[in-house]
């Protein structure tokens, strides 16, 4: 494939990539790195991509992929963080935040169907209908993913 045929095809896709980048990742400067990185992986594996097939889903299958896996990376490093700050609390700062830490320990054990719908519905507080255009779950599936995770997170919290 070459450079003319690659922008013809992938390039008109750049507005829903980081419109889809930014819905998830919350900042235009991670979006904007996301479609790139995106547009990088495609022009690297431009020869064996199937051109029969509409090129739209697997742009923003890759752009959802690359988002989650960027979400995970400051996740990590977030935890590592949590980590380090504990060392420098007073005792009752410890426990809230020992808490907190258990909570992130339980989330983060989720099947990762409920960890995402988790986070996008409760911490990025998004609508239903936005985390279906995201996940690309039906809204029965939501509900019923927002719902197991909550109970298994009550039941562990619980046994603390």
């Amino acid at each position: 494939m070459s450079h003319e045929e690659f922008s013809n095809i992938y390039l008109p896709f750049s507005s829903k990539m980081y419109a889809l980048a930014y819905n998830i990742l919350r900042n235009s400067d991670e979006a904007r790195d996301c479609v790139q990185d995106v547009y990088a992986e495609l022009w690297q594996r431009r020869n064996s991509i199937d051109c029969d097939k509409s090129p739209l889903p697997l742009v923003l299958t890759m752009v959802r992929n690359n988002c989650f896996d960027k979400l995970k990376r400051k996740h990590t490093e977030n935890n590592d963080l949590a980590d380090i700050l504990l060392d420098n609390k007073t005792e009752d700062s410890i426990n809230a935040s020992s808490t907190l830490v258990e909570v992130m320990k339980m989330i983060s054990i989720l099947p990762k169907d409920q960890q995402t719908v988790l986070r996008l519905r409760t911490i990025d507080g998004l609508e239903i209908q936005q985390i279906e255009e995201i996940t690309h779950f039906s809204r029965e599936n939501i509900y019923t993913l927002l719902s197991r995770a909550r109970k298994t997170l009550r039941d562990n919290f619980k046994s603390l």
